[in-house]
C-alpha cells in the first residue's frame, strides 16, 4: 500500500525573512554564482563575448540599462559605434564593470574607475 504525507507548504513562509526575498546588487549575486557583473551604461544594446582558462567562449547580448554576471575572465567586445574595433581585454571574475560610451568609443570600466 502506497501512502503519501502531506506537509503545509505555505507554514514555511511564516518564520521566512522577508529581506531574503529581495533583488540581490550584481556583487552580491556575484559571490554565489560566481563572475564578474557588467551592467550596460550606454545608449545601444553590446553584443560581447566571455571566456577564460576552464571557460569556454560563449556570446552575450546585454540591453541598454541591464546588468547581469558572467563567468570568465576575459571580455571581447565592439569598441567603435561605426566600425567593427575588437578590444579584448582581462577582467576580474568577482568585480564589476560597466559598457560606457565616450563619443563613439565603447569602454568597459571597472567600478574604480571614473569617467572624464
Amino acid at each position: 500500500m502506497l501512502t503519501t504525507d502531506l506537509k503545509n507548504k505555505s507554514s514555511f513562509f511564516n518564520s521566512f525573512d522577508e529581506n531574503l526575498l529581495r533583488e540581490l546588487t550584481p556583487n552580491e549575486t556575484s559571490t554565489f554564482a560566481g563572475g564578474f557583473g557588467l551592467t550596460n551604461d550606454t545608449d545601444r544594446t553590446q553584443t560581447f563575448s566571455t571566456f577564460g582558462a576552464t571557460v569556454p567562449s560563449q556570446r552575450y547580448v546585454l540591453q541598454p540599462g541591464a546588468s547581469n554576471n558572467y563567468p570568465g575572465d576575459n571580455v571581447l567586445f565592439n569598441s567603435s559605434r561605426n566600425t567593427y574595433i575588437p578590444v579584448l581585454q582581462p577582467v576580474n571574475p568577482n568585480a564589476n564593470y560597466h559598457f560606457i560610451t565616450q563619443g563613439d568609443t565603447t569602454r568597459l570600466v571597472g567600478i574604480n574607475e571614473f569617467r572624464r
